[in-house]
């Protein structure tokens, strides 16, 4: 979606562009549509000085004027989280989509706090997307984990306990999870609904959704796995 807006924002007869003259530092000396400009900073040859004066000025307008200069500065950003994405994607352990969300949300909340006087802002920017790739790897596969140990948790319970959802109820009756929690677990590790849909439904982030699961799921295994569990009526 960001490459679509930022291809229609920057071809076209009416394109956004940039005055390369006035930021000097190696650019050329004329206005280019900022296609053309994410293109030459893609060039290996380009030195990080050129690229720090346009990401700087990219910084200044997305503070300044965040639409559309927030999506511009992400577009720009692309190749470099498609890298991000593709170094990553083996790990993760979801749907890539969410993945490629979280990233992207790295990006925005570096921008969002940049200093646009700062040197190699473009790098910092780029590892900012990549440790919150990388966190959610680690978490997403965590979580896993607790998944793979809650399903054989219940399923070792189910000759009493009866139906995983029944289980379920009665940790919640219990105190051990709260009822948005057995909701999320029953819709998601249970049934296999998508993250993105239960998030959508409760109002909720898909990264507030990850650490609600995470830490229902540790509490259910160990509530399993202490024998708390009675028969459900």
């Amino acid at each position: 979606m960001i490459e679509r807006r930022f291809v229609a924002m920057t071809t076209g007869p009416n394109p956004l562009t940039l005055d390369c003259a006035t930021l000097g530092c190696g650019l050329p000396v004329e206005v280019m549509p900022l296609d053309q400009v994410r293109v030459l900073l893609l060039k290996r040859r380009t030195s990080w000085v050129t690229k720090n004066a346009v990401w700087q000025e990219l910084v200044k307008r997305a503070h300044a004027t965040p639409e559309p200069w927030t999506t511009v500065a992400a577009g720009m950003m692309i190749p470099g989280l498609k890298h991000i994405a593709g170094k990553l994607g083996d790990r993760f352990p979801g749907d890539r989509s969410d993945l490629d969300s979280e990233i992207l949300e790295g990006f925005l909340q570096a921008l969002d706090v940049a200093d646009a006087r700062a040197q190699k802002i473009y790098a910092q920017l780029y590892w900012a997307a990549f440790r919150r790739g990388h966190e959610t790897c680690n978490r997403e596969m965590r979580l896993a984990i607790s998944r793979s140990e809650l399903t054989e948790s219940i399923s070792d319970l189910r000759p009493t306990g009866g139906h995983p959802d029944l289980v379920l109820a009665e940790a919640m009756l219990s105190g051990v999870v709260t009822p948005q929690e057995a909701d999320l677990v029953s819709d998601v590790m249970i049934d296999h609904d998508d993250r993105s849909t239960a998030a959508k439904r409760l109002g909720l982030s898909r990264h507030q959704v990850a650490c609600q699961l995470n830490s229902a799921s540790r509490h259910l295994v160990d509530y399993l796995l202490s024998g708390s569990s009675r028969p459900a009526a």
